[in-house]
């Protein structure tokens, strides 16, 4: 989902992925019913600390 976002991203423009898509995700690929938006917000959480993205991605899961 972060190396889709950055490349939808325009130059210069911060790639944004929300808790929102993480969910949708998580449902559309890995078969999920549901998914708590903790869980959510942790999974990317995690996955933005693993792909440095602190200086060109935004996202609501620290919130």
């Amino acid at each position: 989902m972060l190396a889709e976002a950055r490349r939808r991203a325009e130059r210069g423009e911060p790639a944004i992925v929300t808790v929102g898509d993480e969910t949708t995700v998580a449902c559309q690929y890995y078969g999920h019913l549901f998914v708590e938006r903790e869980e959510a917000a942790a999974a990317l959480r995690q996955r933005y600390g693993a792909a440095d993205c602190r200086v060109d991605c935004m996202t609501d899961a620290f919130n």
